[in-house]
């Protein structure tokens, strides 16, 4: 299968949050965060990559239901395009609402809400696991007779469309807001305001909010995150750290009925003999304190230069993953997400972080002359390999903690 629509544009991404920066700059607001836009990216590489381990979940088995249980031959058409837009877009609903009304599928999910700002790089925040919590909401259309391949391209559309969408540069659009999910309503949908919570779940057509009963206008500026902050860059982290919490919770909670309803029912629930349901906390745009540490001098630099490796990699990865070794695909993903581990560690100020920096730079060296074993491009691309790592490691060594360790910086942090 050729790669999908949201593959192919994410190079538009990078150019509209980079018009995004400068139209902050100009206005001189603060809508972006360096650590926490890594932060997103990160989310958004790691997504991609798992994604290509995780997509026969997904894709295979749409492949099979249609292969065994397809009972028309949709061919395809612009009309009929249309049309699988429209349920495609239905679907979507259905997947995000459940995904935060079940407390299991809460945590495939979250990382997308866990950013406390509100700019174009949340729209790539997206969580490496949903895929395996909602695929079979979209079944029944392989059940009709929509094609994988035409399915896959369609749905990617209507996912595209929910880019622009995550921006505070855009107020309401008059009447396009009674059908399309807008930039209004979907702040809406990312504020941790208890009127807000559970609202508008739309991907492009907002109608079905209003037709189930979900939709809920912009009227207070909304206060973004999750009601229990994640206090972390690491993206690995933000995409398990639910379900830790989820299990003390399970283990905590007496009785089966009552444990199964802790994973399948809304987050927050509890029975009654504990206190019921967690009220949602209010929240006050005047007081929110957002998470925030401050590293060590010289570290966003250092972090940024070498995130524009990691997402060239992740890139290339993405692009050509089919035509590699499956033991390169694996040591390339490991590479990956440990470049964006470390990098959040360092902007967290960890010791580990420091730690972990050293060995994944001499590594990233050992898998280029690896991958280019026995090719004429060896001498070239090791010769500046090795220049890249020195120069990483030289500027690393500088800006090591000098009088404290790292965990010293650490402990004065700030959340």
């Amino acid at each position: 299968m050729s790669l999908s629509p949201i593959v192919l544009s994410i190079p538009i991404y990078f150019v509209l949050i980079g018009v995004e920066l400068l139209a902050e700059r100009w206005q001189q607001t603060k809508r972006y965060r360096l650590a926490d836009a890594l932060t997103n990216i990160s989310c958004g590489m790691t997504s991609q990559v798992a994604g290509v381990f995780m997509r026969i979940v997904g894709v295979g088995a749409y492949t099979f239901v249609y292969q065994e249980f397809a009972i028309l031959d949709i061919r395809q058409s612009w009309t009929a395009g249309i049309l699988l837009f429209i349920l495609a877009d239905l679907g979507y609903y259905w997947a995000h609402r459940l995904s935060h009304q079940i407390n299991l599928f809460w945590g495939g999910h979250v990382v997308h809400h866990q950013s406390e700002d509100y700019n174009l790089s949340v729209a790539l925040r997206q969580s490496s696991l949903q895929s395996l919590f909602t695929f079979f909401v979209y079944l029944p259309l392989a059940v009709i007779g929509f094609e994988p391949v035409f399915f896959v391209y369609v749905s990617a559309l209507a996912t595209l469309y929910q880019f622009w969408i995550h921006t505070e540069f855009i107020g309401k659009l008059g009447p396009l807001e009674w059908v399309l999910n807008t930039p209004s309503h979907h702040r809406v949908h990312h504020g941790r305001n208890p009127r807000y919570i559970d609202k508008n779940y739309a991907g492009a057509l907002i109608v079905w909010d209003r037709l189930f009963g979900t939709f809920e206008p912009e009227t207070e500026r909304p206060v973004y995150g999750i009601t229990v902050p994640l206090q972390s860059w690491n993206p690995i982290w933000a995409n398990v750290s639910h379900y830790p919490a989820l299990w003390r919770q399970v283990q905590g909670t007496p009785g089966l009925a009552n444990r199964l309803r802790v994973i399948f029912g809304r987050p927050g629930w509890r029975p009654a003999e504990q206190g019921g349901p967690l009220a949602i906390p209010a929240v006050d745009e005047t007081t929110h304190q957002k998470y925030h540490v401050a590293p060590a001098r010289g570290v966003p630099g250092y972090v940024l230069a070498q995130y524009v490796v990691l997402v060239g990699v992740a890139a290339l990865f993405v692009f050509t993953q089919k035509n590699m070794e499956p033991a390169t695909r694996y040591l390339l993903a490991l590479w990956i997400a440990a470049g964006v581990v470390a990098g959040g560690g360092l902007l967290e100020n960890r010791a580990w972080a420091w730690q972990l920096e050293v060995p994944r730079l001499l590594g990233s060296l050992a898998l280029l002359v690896a991958l280019l074993w026995g090719t004429a491009w060896l001498p070239g691309a090791a010769g500046a390999g090795g220049v890249a790592v020195l120069a990483s490691a030289a500027w690393l060594y500088k800006l090591r903690p000098v009088g404290a360790t790292a965990t010293d910086a650490a402990a004065g942090a700030t959340a």
